[in-house]
């Protein structure tokens, strides 16, 4: 279930180009002085408007940001910047395309970019039809990055071109760093203009025995064990356990663990 929150930007209007990808690249510290001003950037059109321009000196013609902030396991709070084409996303979510996107896939159990033409290609699957049909949108040549938050949030920023030839994926891998420095900006910049930083310090906070207690529980230890590893009675050993899931507004232990996980408040050991 997404609770979703667009922030509507305009397709990319660029200028003629020729008719071969081009780099247009930047000094290093233009880059710089632009991720500054994101970081100033007081609402998700003027971080939209900054896409739009790192994108266009690129030489892509289009973008999308999607950040997902997880509620529960059922329910994410979705922000999207888009500068896809509007008919592309409108078949996109008809056709419940997320659940078999191959990009999703790779952002969400990698921390690299990925060219899209470096993502597995059988026509033949749902992934690769998923792709196929991107192309026939006019987006053939592309780069998705993830960004991973401590509290489960994922970002994904990704930027396409209608040219599909050796030299612009060549450039387009070329491009990498770039791409990969500009989504770690854009997704603390959109955490902090969309509300999702505010709504993740309002979580609960746990005290230290709490959190080791639901740690050790998450390994499958008893109270009693607990107990032992962590020198107390089993009897202090529940009472951090119905102290934590007043917190977290859960009854069951399996349901603290699974929510103390989700909002990272347990991580494995040694950090």
């Amino acid at each position: 279930m997404l609770n979703r929150c667009y922030a509507i930007g305009a397709q990319l209007a660029v200028a003629p180009r020729d008719t071969h990808y081009r780099f247009d690249t930047m000094p290093p510290e233009h880059y710089q002085s632009l991720f500054l001003e994101m970081s100033a950037a007081a609402n998700l059109d003027e971080i939209g408007a900054f896409c739009r321009l790192l994108g266009t000196k690129m030489g892509f013609e289009y973008f999308i940001y999607a950040l997902r902030v997880p509620r529960q396991f059922t329910e994410s709070r979705v922000v999207l910047l888009k500068g896809y084409p509007d008919a592309w996303l409108s078949h996109y979510w008809q056709n419940d395309y997320a659940g078999l996107d191959p990009v999703i896939r790779h952002c969400s159990r990698h921390v690299v970019p990925v060219l899209w033409h470096d993502l597995p290609d059988s026509p033949a699957k749902p992934a690769g039809r998923v792709m196929d049909e991107a192309r026939e949108f006019g987006m053939k040549t592309g780069i998705s990055m993830p960004v991973h938050s401590p509290q489960g949030s994922l970002g994904i920023l990704s930027f396409a071109t209608g040219i599909d030839d050796a030299e612009a994926r060549a450039a387009t891998r070329q491009l990498s760093p770039y791409v990969q420095l500009l989504a770690a900006h854009l997704h603390e910049a959109i955490l902090r203009v969309s509300g999702c930083r505010e709504e993740q310090q309002l979580t609960p906070q746990l005290t230290r025995r709490e959190t080791e207690c639901l740690r050790w529980a998450a390994d499958g230890k008893t109270s009693w064990e607990i107990g032992q590893l962590l020198n107390m009675s089993e009897r202090t050993v529940n009472f951090h356990f119905n102290n934590a899931a007043k917190k977290l507004s859960v009854v069951t232990r399996q349901h603290a663990v699974a929510k103390a996980i989700l909002y990272g408040f347990i991580n494995p050991l040694p950090f």
